[in-house]
């Protein structure tokens, strides 16, 4: 041990500023911008029965909860012999634990059989050791991470041991003062162990006039995670905790509450643990972040009720926009009427004509030849743009490689007849609409599900009939389906009615392509949920039990992986085998979809190399990035131009 090591409670209360604000146990992040870490604190509730134990793992695995801790003490080490053979001579609190404890502690034996059980669970392991011997055992068990009890907060040499391994730390800060705090945050900081703080109240039960929530503010200060450990009783602090940044929070978990033992009457029955955890997930949807965006409703809104500014008379390219040349009009998806006086006085950089929008690019006078032609730019890849049947010959002017036609129902009334031949190939993205429902080829409705299938074949035939006119053969896009308004599908059926409609899907003569869906879709101006096509586990097994590829959607990928805390990139590497087409876009939160680049949560630098040898076809797919001209798409390749030029 340091010789200097009993000087350091000492040391000045003055925290280094080790800026390290989130950590990992097991597989998770831990952190304010991550999803909270349920700790189900099973401690000593399994009264000593091994059997019980592997019950409470059960429990807190069925619940939700994203790890489970129990507790281990080696009695002798902490209490002397006459006070253990003896109880009755000592204090009454002494005579009532210490028998517990004596008749409630696993054996060394019993512990590890109960990490082996739950070794194989999708749950990590925790464990509160109570000195220095019980340290060594559950690391060597192979836990996921120390908990340090309050009691222990200022127990250095327990602290020295810990710090010195290769595992996380989370410590309580329960009948602990502000000072002593400090010097413990110091303490660990010195060895550089990676911890979380816990606001803790050690009182069994703590009522809500004590709790004092507000010292999860106090704690943010040392830039280490923050928690909660809660001795309270019922549901709502926990979740108030989770709403003030409380990204740990820590619940005991019993099989009864009626139970012999200090700690049952605290404790949470399985039914009531998984109901923390489903609140505990809502309030982390609600809390959202700081970053102010719209949602897809409310920019629909937006354009239906807003004002833009629009030209009153037609404007020629090169003259000045007067203020008398603009006049107020719906919809609202030009620029925004607050915007009147930075465009007077500019001139016109294009033909504007009476009664049409004005857009941000209008302030501008000077138009970047870059982002106007992308034909220009050199591609590893194929480039494409999105067209629909109304602006095809506007789009395909910019030359790209690729055009992809994207189909409303209503089009194939509409005979589309190409002009010439073209150099582009060719991809179709079936409609996804039927009339007042949604193609779904995951259906459990038979009627909606053959309909749907009879939607993808006619886009086929169309496809087929274009063929003649572009290069290579056709790719067709179609969506799985699988949405829901509320409720949650069984993935096994909505798996075998994808089978099916694959199966009666005649696509001779063309690529049929599925896309990956998003977690929660917006249809008919609401927003559904997502039930399957989304993992990449689901996509891998149906393109390897079909033989099909698919169309690999950017953004719905990131808001999955947003949702389910994954790595996109990961993500991305393992779905990019199967991949013969891009859709890029960038993505917020769990439905922020299709935004331009920079206005979303993707990290281009860290996701884009894991596309570095990728030599199919791709199309930025930018919400509204048709309009003025495709000016939305130009912009999204300009700034992709980076990566795989």
């Amino acid at each position: 041990m340091n010789s200097v090591f009993y000087n350091k409670p000492n040391c000045p209360i003055h925290t280094p500023q080790v800026k390290i604000k989130k950590m990992k146990i097991g597989n998770r992040n831990i952190g304010e911008s991550f999803s909270t870490y349920v700790i189900a604190e099973a401690g000593i509730n399994h009264n000593g029965s091994l059997d019980l134990a592997k019950k409470l793992v059960d429990a807190a695995v069925d619940a939700g909860a994203h790890a489970v801790k129990f507790q281990k003490r080696d009695l002798p080490s902490l209490y002397p012999e006459d006070m253990l053979l003896h109880p009755e001579k000592y204090e009454q609190s002494f005579q009532y634990m210490l028998p517990l404890l004596q008749r409630f502690e696993l054996s060394e034996e019993d512990y590890v059989n109960l990490r082996a059980y739950a070794e194989e669970k999708p749950i990590d392991f925790i464990c509160t050791p109570f000195d220095i011997k019980s340290a060594k055992l559950i690391y060597e068990a192979g836990i996921h991470a120390f908990k340090i009890a309050s009691a222990d907060l200022t127990n250095y040499p327990l602290l020295d041991f810990v710090a010195s391994k290769d595992l996380p730390i989370i410590i309580s800060t329960g009948m602990s003062y502000k000072d002593e705090i400090k010097k413990t945050v110091h303490f660990l900081n010195e060895r550089r162990a990676e911890f979380a703080i816990l606001h803790c109240r050690s009182a069994y039960p703590v009522w809500p006039r004590d709790v004092n929530l507000k010292m999860i503010n106090w704690l943010k200060q040392f830039n280490k995670p923050v928690g909660y450990s809660g001795h309270d009783i019922g549901l709502i602090i926990p979740l108030v905790a989770a709403s003030m940044g409380a990204c740990i929070i820590e619940k005991h978990l019993t099989l009864d509450p009626t139970m012999e033992g200090t700690d049952h009457k605290i404790s949470l029955d399985p039914y009531s643990f998984k109901r923390l955890v489903r609140d505990i997930e809502i309030a982390d949807q609600a809390m959202g972040h700081e970053k102010r965006f719209l949602l897809r409703g409310e920019v629909v809104n937006r354009e239906v009720f807003g004002k833009s500014l629009a030209a009153s008379e037609d404007i020629p390219k090169g003259s000045v926009i007067t203020e008398d040349k603009i006049a107020i009009r719906g919809p609202g998806k030009g620029l925004p009427t607050s915007r009147q006086d930075e465009l007077v006085g500019k001139r016109a950089n294009r033909h504007i004509h009476k009664n049409s929008l004005f857009y941000e690019d209008d302030l501008e006078e000077d138009q970047n030849d870059e982002l106007l032609e992308p034909s220009r730019l050199s591609f590893k890849s194929k480039w494409g743009l999105i067209t629909r049947f109304s602006d095809f010959e506007d789009i395909i002017a910019y030359d790209p490689e690729i055009i992809e036609i994207h189909l409303a129902e209503k089009d194939f009334g509409t005979k589309f007849i190409p002009t010439k031949k073209y150099e582009q190939e060719l991809i179709v993205h079936a409609p996804e609409y039927i009339h007042e429902e949604l193609m779904n080829l995951c259906s459990f409705d038979e009627d909606l599900r053959k309909k749907s299938v009879a939607l993808v074949q006619e886009t086929i035939i169309l496809a087929r009939e274009l063929a003649p006119f572009f290069k290579g053969t056709p790719k067709i896009v179609a969506h799985p389906g699988a949405m829901s308004m509320k409720e949650k599908l069984n993935k096994s059926q909505l798996r075998e009615a994808l089978l099916k409609s694959v199966s009666e899907i005649d696509h001779n003569g063309v690529e049929l392509l599925l896309e990956n869906m998003p977690p929660y879709p917006w249809f008919f101006g609401g927003e559904w949920k997502g039930n399957y096509f989304m993992a990449a586990e689901e996509i891998v097994s149906i393109c390897k039990e079909t033989g099909l590829n698919i169309v690999f959607d950017l953004s719905h990928a990131a808001m999955y992986c947003n949702a389910k805390d994954l790595d996109l990139y990961k993500y991305i590497e393992t779905v990019l085998p199967f991949t013969r087409h891009l859709h890029l876009a960038d993505a917020y939160g769990l439905d922020g979809e299709g935004v331009q680049f920079g206005e979303g949560d993707i990290d281009l630098d860290k996701v884009m190399p894991v596309f570095s040898s990728y030599r199919g076809s791709w199309v930025p797919e930018i919400w509204r990035g048709h309009l003025n001209n495709g000016r939305g798409f130009l912009k999204a390749i300009s700034i992709l131009a980076q990566y795989i030029k």
